[in-house]
This record gives structure tokens, C-alpha cells and sequence, in this order.
């Protein structure tokens, strides 16, 4: 298998990924019924996998992750763009943002310990 088709479906992977975690992640922390703190909870969870995945995918590629750092991201921002047309809520623009800065610093993390050892 060449490198660009192995690049490729990995990226197709780390979409499908991407669209799981946005759809019953983001999804559902958005429109999960409870208190403020049990919502703050669940974002807070969300985000840490978030990083997690970002810094598995920084260590696994280190050379040039952005294309899957986005494949990971977008879908779960979009899906909350989409929301956040329909019923606005300051809240979610700086959701979407700490999902956006949460993979950028994961994928740079994973890749300096990449580097590192």
C-alpha cells in the first residue's frame, strides 16, 4: 500500500472518528437535560477525549497531523455551528473555539513527545 493511500484512509478513519464523537459527544452534552454543572461536566469530559485523540494522533503522526487534527475537530463544531444558528448561546461559540485549541495543543503535544524520544 502506498503512503498516500494509507494517509488517506487514516484520515477517512480519523473523520468517522471525528463524526462519533461530535454526534454523541458534543451532541449530546449540548441537549443532555440537568443541571448547568452536570452540562459543565460533560463538556469538560468531552474535552479531555478530544485532547486524548489529538495527542494520540500528534504521537502517531508527527509530520504534518493537520489534515486529520481537522478531520478530528470540524465535524463535532460544525454539528455545533449548525445548533448554535438555530438557538444561540454564547456559551457554544466558546465550545466550538475550546474544541478548535483543545486538538491544536494535543497534536502539538503528541508531536514533541514524538520528538523527544
Amino acid at each position: 500500500m502506498n503512503k498516500d493511500k494509507k494517509k488517506f484512509i487514516s484520515i477517512i478513519i480519523t473523520l468517522i472518528i471525528g463524526i462519533g464523537l461530535g454526534f454523541f459527544g458534543v451532541m449530546v452534552s449540548v441537549f443532555s437535560d440537568g443541571s448547568t454543572y452536570e452540562r459543565l461536566i460533560t463538556i469538560l469530559i468531552i474535552l479531555i477525549v478530544y485532547g486524548v485523540l489529538s495527542l494520540i494522533i500528534g504521537f502517531i503522526r508527527p509530520l504534518k497531523p493537520w489534515g486529520h487534527m481537522l478531520a478530528l475537530s470540524l465535524p463535532g463544531m460544525v454539528m455545533l455551528i449548525f445548533y448554535t444558528v438555530k438557538e444561540f448561546n454564547i456559551l457554544y461559540v466558546v465550545y466550538i473555539v475550546l474544541i478548535l485549541l483543545v486538538t491544536f495543543f494535543g497534536v502539538k503535544s503528541g508531536k514533541s513527545i514524538k520528538r523527544k524520544k
